[in-house]
């Protein structure tokens, strides 16, 4: 009998606290990849720096754009978003930062 009181009442607490804090409706990886590759080819400085690119992967941190026996490794970072009034808001994140490091070579 405890025992059964015990899991309603963790029940009852787990749910409360889901209702109490932020919510959040992040999409599944393959869009949020998706996401990070459109804005890693938008980059301009990217060929600039690189010239051709033969390939792009993803790695532990981030991202490596690879061309020839050169690349440049890329960090993408995401934020929670927010309304008109910066109140934060249920929905996917967004990209608020695309950072490149410098060009490698071997």
């Amino acid at each position: 009998m405890l025992v059964a009181h015990f899991k309603r009442g963790a029940l009852a607490f787990g749910f409360a606290a889901t209702l109490g804090g932020p919510a959040a409706a992040e999409l599944p990886p393959q869009y949020t990849v998706w996401s990070d590759f459109a804005a890693i080819t938008a980059q301009a400085e990217i060929p600039e720096k690189l010239g051709v690119v033969d390939w792009i992967e993803r790695t532990g941190t981030g991202y490596r754009i690879s061309g020839g026996n050169c690349w440049i490794d890329a960090t993408i970072t995401r934020k929670a978003p927010t309304g008109p009034q910066g109140q934060p808001m249920v929905g996917p994140s967004c990209i608020s930062d695309i950072r490149l490091g410098e060009k490698t070579c071997k």
